[in-house]
C-alpha cells in the first residue's frame, strides 16, 4: 500500500479542483491509469436485470475508447460496472469506504485483489479503518471528483448514487442517466435527476463520448475497431419481433415471426452469443 499527498505533482488534477479533495489517500495498484478520462458508473445495490444489462452493454460500447471506469465496489451496478471494465479490458478505479486491508461489502475481496492488480485501488482511510455510516457519502465526492462524469444507472430517491451525481453536479462534471420505469423505485432517482439536475438521458456509451468530445480538452479517440457482424435477414426477422429494453416471450417471438420453435431458439442462440440480446430466464430482452 502506498501513499499519495495533495502536494504531490502526480496527484490527479480533477481531484485537486472538488472544494475538498483528501490532503492523501492510499492506493494499491497503477497510479497511470489517473491519466486516462475517468468516468464514473454507480447505481443500486438493488439492480434489476435491466440495469445489470445496460451497464453491461454501455461499458462494453465504451471500451472502444481510452477511459477509466472509476466506481465505489458496492454490491449491485457497482460491483458489475467493475467487472465488466475488466473483462472488455478497460481500466478501472474502487474507491472505498474503508481501509484497503478490511475490504468492504467483505464478498469483493477477490474483486479487490483483481482490481489492485489490473486498475487501482484507493482510499483516504487508513489500511484497518471500518466503513462506518459517514464514510460513504465522503468516499462519494472522490468517485464524483475523479471523473469529468458521472453515470447514474437505476437509482431510488435516497441513495448513496444520487449523492454522487449531486457531488458530481457541484464539482460542475456532467451528469448521465439511463431512464428507468418510473413505477418502479429504481427510476424514481433517474427522474429526479432529469427534472432537477439538467442530467442527459442516455442509452449508449457512445451517446456518452458523443457529448464529451464537445470539451476540447478531453481526448477520446476509439483505440480498437469494431468488428461487424452480417446478421442474416431470418436474424433480423427474430430480432425486430422483439421491444428495445423490454422482455419478450418466446411465444410473443413466435407469433410475430411465423418460424418453428427450434429454428426461433438456434438465432435466439446466435443473437445472444452476438451480444444482440440477453436471455432472461426464457424472457428475450432485444439491446439494440
Amino acid at each position: 500500500m502506498q501513499t499519495l499527498r495533495l502536494t504531490d505533482k502526480i496527484y490527479p488534477q480533477m481531484l485537486k479542483e472538488i472544494h475538498d479533495p483528501p490532503t492523501q489517500f492510499f492506493y494499491k495498484g497503477n497510479l497511470n491509469i489517473l491519466d486516462r478520462t475517468c468516468i464514473a458508473v454507480v447505481g443500486t445495490r438493488r439492480c434489476t436485470e435491466y440495469g445489470k444489462m445496460m451497464t453491461e452493454k454501455i461499458i462494453e460500447e465504451l471500451s472502444h475508447y481510452e477511459v477509466t471506469i472509476v466506481s465505489g465496489l458496492a454490491k449491485g451496478i457497482d460491483t458489475i460496472a467493475h467487472k465488466s471494465a475488466i473483462k472488455n479490458n478497460l481500466k478501472t478505479i474502487a474507491v472505498l469506504p474503508s481501509g484497503l486491508v478490511d475490504i468492504y461489502p467483505p464478498e469483493n475481496k477477490n474483486l479487490a485483489q483483481e482490481i489492485s492488480e489490473k486498475g487501482l485501488l484507493i482510499s483516504e482511510y487508513e489500511e484497518n479503518s471500518e466503513p462506518v455510516k459517514y464514510k460513504f457519502p465522503q468516499r462519494n465526492r472522490i468517485i464524483s471528483g475523479l471523473s469529468v462524469a458521472t453515470l447514474v444507472i437505476e437509482a431510488p430517491e435516497k441513495s448513496g448514487a444520487l449523492i454522487t451525481a449531486r457531488l458530481a453536479l457541484e464539482q460542475n462534471r456532467e451528469i448521465f442517466v439511463v431512464p428507468q420505469d418510473v413505477d418502479k423505485f429504481q427510476g424514481i432517482g433517474a427522474l429526479k435527476l432529469l427534472q432537477k439536475c439538467g442530467a442527459y438521458p442516455i442509452s449508449s456509451g457512445q451517446e456518452i463520448i458523443e457529448q464529451l468530445s464537445l470539451q476540447p480538452k478531453l481526448k477520446l479517440e476509439a483505440d480498437k475497431p469494431k468488428i461487424a457482424y452480417n446478421i442474416s435477414q431470418e436474424e433480423k426477422e427474430i430480432l425486430f419481433s422483439m421491444t428495445v429494453n423490454r422482455e419478450t416471450s418466446l411465444e410473443k417471438i413466435k407469433e410475430k415471426s411465423k418460424f418453428e420453435t427450434q429454428k426461433i431458439l438456434t438465432i435466439l442462440s446466435l443473437l445472444e452469443i452476438n451480444n444482440f440480446i440477453v436471455n432472461n430466464g426464457g424472457k428475450y430482452i432485444r439491446k439494440c
